[in-house]
């Protein structure tokens, strides 16, 4: 069960301070207390997790844990922490993990500056006024090493199951000079150096260490929101999505006939519970006759996923012929809004628009804290999997996927909100897909490649469209699109059955078995097309 960390009001407390004030300077450990701490640390994931060699295997797990044993004498403080977030982050799953984000116990200080990845680029989007000028600028190097490889070091450190994970902790982990020096990406903990490109212009600054940023709540996104005092680089009005990020349940009604729903917690609100929430979306829909229900789910990292059922079912209750239904997700989308996702993904006709929640459908999660004895680190485990039928995608899929670039944020634009507000059936890849098909390989390919559909599930709706092209007795437009399937996904026997089927239909017998034949090479168990594997002679 995903536990409600804090409070509301808490929160919002914690969050008016620009910054915590400087800790007390962490105790100082012999070689031998760290070690013991890495021991304590390994023994933990070892008992504690589901299932610890689910993706690295346990050779490569004990090599990492005595190759920084043996350097442990040589390395500094922050250098023997950000190992133990990189052997964390080996394990491969979003709760087990080890990072600065919610433990004071790190003590890392953040530049004075807030970055974040857009599909452009990292930026800088928000800083105290003594950096202002930096406000609006691109990141190309850190410590003098390109911003291509500065994300793949830090991102050894993410723990993550999705694409989206890195895409919100490197932005953080970039701003802290103690990773950065264990990374050989600064020359010192006290400052980073960063290559900034800024209205067509270079430069070279060097950044000193601010503070120690305040911990993040319990299940809330909060890397867009700017500490009191701050210069932020937007200069419009917040969209609505970032107006009360700690605020549990939003309910808004939008010009147009459309209800806009954000859960920013999977969780009971002070006067309301969750359950209740979906009731008043259901009620508030039904009087309206809402043409559509925005669900944003953007800056959900989870909560109590048991309470979700009765707000699932109002959902469904909601959708009907004359209202749709979109989710919004992002990489602030985890844990038990991950049990959200599913559940409209299995139930309802929901368009998913947004980028991939950083969970699976399918993983592991109910992360258990312990606390190393000696340096106070706390390491999390996942202690249960949780499985969303047959569903091992590694990410739901989303439908529409529109640029969110950092002129977007500065505009005070929310290209999400927007493409759900102007959604049109003709955007949908199954439609582009049919009319490409008609066109031939070419057109197809082009469809497939628009980064709108950069997240969606293109064999699925390539395959499911072969046959509806069939069934309309469109037979050269479902070759073409069988053909294009086959070849652009070979190692799929569901793509090889769909060409046998397609081909079978068209009477391209020749065509049809060799198909056939690929499928069940590739799936041994596949009965779908012994029918066609029938017709071959002895």
């Amino acid at each position: 069960m995903r536990r409600i960390l804090f409070l509301a009001a808490f929160l919002s407390a914690l969050w008016a301070q620009p910054l915590l004030a400087a800790p007390d300077q962490p105790k100082q450990l012999t070689a031998e207390q760290w070690r013991e701490d890495l021991r304590f640390m390994a023994a933990e994931l070892k008992t504690r997790h589901a299932n610890l060699y689910h993706k690295v295997s346990q050779a490569k797990f004990d090599a990492a844990v005595a190759d920084l044993d043996r350097r442990i004498p040589q390395l500094q403080r922050n250098q023997i922490i950000v190992g133990m977030m990189r052997i964390a982050a080996l394990v491969g799953d979003g709760h087990t993990r080890i990072e600065p984000r919610k433990d004071k116990a790190f003590g890392f200080r953040s530049l004075p500056l807030t970055l974040y990845w857009f599909d452009d680029g990292i930026y800088v989007r928000a800083a105290i006024t003594d950096h202002r000028d930096l406000l609006g600028a691109r990141i190309e190097a850190v410590g003098g090493v390109p911003i291509a490889e500065s994300i793949r070091r830090v991102s050894e450190l993410v723990s993550t199951e999705t694409l989206s994970g890195p895409r919100l902790f490197v932005p953080r982990y970039l701003a802290m000079p103690d990773i950065l020096q264990a990374l050989g990406l600064s020359d010192s903990r006290e400052a980073a150096t960063l290559t900034l490109v800024r209205d067509g212009h270079r430069s070279t600054v060097r950044v000193p260490a601010g503070e120690v940023a305040p911990p993040w709540p319990g299940d809330t996104d909060i890397s867009l929101v700017t500490p009191d005092g701050w210069i932020d680089a937007r200069s419009a009005a917040q969209p609505l999505w970032l107006q009360a990020p700690l605020d549990y349940h939003r309910l808004i009604e939008l010009p147009g006939g459309s209800l806009y729903a954000q859960l920013n917690m999977v969780a009971d609100a002070k006067t309301e519970t969750l359950s209740a929430f979906g009731d008043r979306i259901l009620e508030r829909s039904k009087a309206l006759n809402s043409k559509a229900i925005v669900l944003d789910l953007r800056l959900n990292q989870g909560g109590n996923g048991e309470l979700r059922q009765g707000f699932v079912r109002s959902l469904i209750k909601a959708e009907d012929a004359d209202t749709r239904l979109f989710v919004l997700t992002a990489r602030g989308t985890f844990s038990a809004s991950q049990f959200i996702l599913d559940d409209l993904d299995r139930l309802t006709d929901a368009l998913f628009i947004g980028e991939p929640a950083s969970s699976r459908p399918t993983g592991y999660g109910d992360a258990f804290r312990s606390t190393l004895s000696n340096s106070g680190i706390s390491v999390r485990t996942s202690i249960k999997y949780w499985q969303s039928g047959q569903d091992m995608r590694p990410y739901t899929p989303v439908d529409l996927a529109p640029a969110y670039r950092f002129a977007d944020y500065a505009a005070g634009r929310d290209p999400m909100l927007e493409a759900a507000l102007a959604f049109s059936s003709a955007q949908l890849l199954d439609q582009r897909l049919i009319e490409g098909a008609g066109k031939g390989a070419a057109a197809i390919g082009a469809v497939a490649s628009d980064p709108i559909y950069r997240y969606a599930d293109i064999e699925a709706s390539a395959r499911r469209t072969s046959m509806q092209l069939v069934r309309a007795k469109e037979q050269p437009a479902a070759i073409a699109l069988a053909r294009w399937t086959a070849e652009r996904f070979p190692q799929s026997s569901d793509a090889a059955t769909v060409l046998a089927l397609v081909a079978d239909s068209a009477g391209l017998k020749d065509e049809a078995v060799k198909a056939a034949r690929t499928a069940v090479a590739l799936d041994p168990n596949n009965r779908f097309v012994t029918a066609i594997l029938a017709q071959t002679k002895p």
